[in-house]
């Protein structure tokens, strides 16, 4: 049994040897076959940037193509596809209007070898090129808005960019000629952020119908948009007050001409934005009732739908309050570094006090310090420096207005 097995599988392997010894010897000895290979593209080489450069462009109707008979070792040609062949045609000599007759390389991959293929038969010799001047011209781009934004959010059209512009558009002069703009479809419908991307553009002729694109070079295949979707908000209208005696916030009657402003900006900067804070107002600085004008400064990157660019601040003393001036001559310093001493030049001040009227009566000057600090003037020298005052005993009562003292500093 086993010499029956043994047997077999040497004619088996004695077939399989044939073979492989008749199929070496079929391609390396030169059995050769060969196959046609139809419509074979032909590619220009500088037909899209040589020529351009020049003022010039090929015009090709429609593909151009080519059938070559090819003859080579069984093998090699078997294996060989359509997609494996590439025929080139070189236009870098060309610089000038005019038709030509051009010859072809054929090109194979890298691993085939190309001088074991021969060429037997071919459906041209040479391919010839017509070369005209390139007319070239600007449109503009334009971009057809469609649908709304979501409830609450606004589309800012006068902020739309549009990179390009324009577009340049290159080709026979009859073709080119019936571009007159390019046009985006930008559809907004349901949107609640700002749109930023790029979108493919169709050429329009002056009926507003598309052009084909075809044999035409455009400078750019897509174009960058950027549409701002904001959010519409309500913010509150505020002011901070600094208080203190004699000017106590409880002390006055303010209000502004208006208390809201409506902006817009992307979502994510005004989510979680309230107010506008329009300044801080020191009250004591207020000698009597005031009205003064405010700026409303926006959060960075809104805009102001409701149009005012200021409000007006009113502000209105209490009546029970009354107001006294008297100069004082209690004028000392602090802050003093060690070995500077201070010499006053001022020898008494005009301080204005405010307060409740019975309280306000009962002060005197004595009641009253003024008070500089030197902390910050190190060097020796003649300063004039604003002075805080203190009135002492009452605690209702406080300095109003500017207060500044002459002095000078010597180590």
């Amino acid at each position: 049994m086993n010499e029956k097995v043994n047997k077999v599988l040497y004619i088996a392997l004695s077939l399989l040897l044939a073979v492989l010894f008749w199929l070496f010897v079929d391609n390396e000895q030169g059995s050769r076959i060969s196959e046609t290979f139809y419509r074979i593209p032909i590619e220009f080489i500088g037909a899209e940037d040589v020529l351009p450069s020049r003022g010039l462009m090929l015009v090709q109707d429609e593909e151009v193509t080519i059938d070559l008979e090819l003859s080579g070792p069984r093998l090699l040609i078997s294996n060989l596809k359509k997609e494996d062949i590439r025929v080139q045609v070189n236009l870098v000599g060309i610089t000038a209007v005019g038709t030509y007759p051009c010859t072809y390389t054929v090109l194979f991959p890298d691993e085939v070898d190309q001088s074991q293929i021969s060429q037997d038969r071919a459906s041209r010799s040479t391919v010839t090129v017509e070369v005209t001047e390139l007319y070239t011209k600007t449109v503009p781009v334009e971009i057809a808005v469609s649908g709304e934004a979501s409830e609450g959010y606004i589309y800012m059209a006068e902020r739309l960019t549009i990179d390009p512009a324009s577009l340049t558009v290159s080709g026979q002069e009859e073709d080119v000629s019936r571009v007159t703009s390019a046009r985006v479809s930008l559809d907004l419908t349901g949107a609640k952020a700002s749109i930023s991307r790029e979108f493919d553009y169709q050429l329009l002729d002056a009926d507003g119908q598309e052009v084909d694109k075809e044999g035409l070079i455009v400078s750019d295949n897509q174009i960058q948009i950027e549409a701002p979707v904001y959010l519409i908000k309500t913010l509150n209208l505020t002011v901070k007050f600094k208080d203190g005696p004699g000017s106590r916030l409880e002390d006055v009657d303010w209000k502004l001409s208006t208390n809201t402003i409506e902006v817009a900006g992307e979502a994510a900067s005004l989510e979680n934005k309230e107010d506008i804070v329009l300044g801080e107002i020191n009250l004591a600085s207020l000698l009597s009732d005031t009205e003064m004008e405010l700026d409303v400064t926006l959060p960075a990157g809104t805009v102001n739908l409701s149009g005012f660019t200021t409000v007006t601040l009113t502000i209105n003393f209490n009546d029970d309050l009354a107001t006294k001036a008297l100069s004082v001559s209690n004028i000392s310093a602090v802050g003093l570094s060690e070995g500077q001493n201070f010499d006053r030049l001022t020898s008494s001040v005009d301080v204005v006090i405010r307060g409740p009227a019975d309280e306000v009566e009962a002060v005197t000057a004595e009641d009253i310090r003024v008070v500089v600090d030197l902390t910050e003037y190190t060097s020796d020298g003649t300063y004039y420096v604003p002075a805080i005052v203190f009135v002492d005993g009452y605690e209702n009562v406080g300095a109003i207005g500017p207060c500044s003292v002459a002095c000078k500093i010597r180590s």
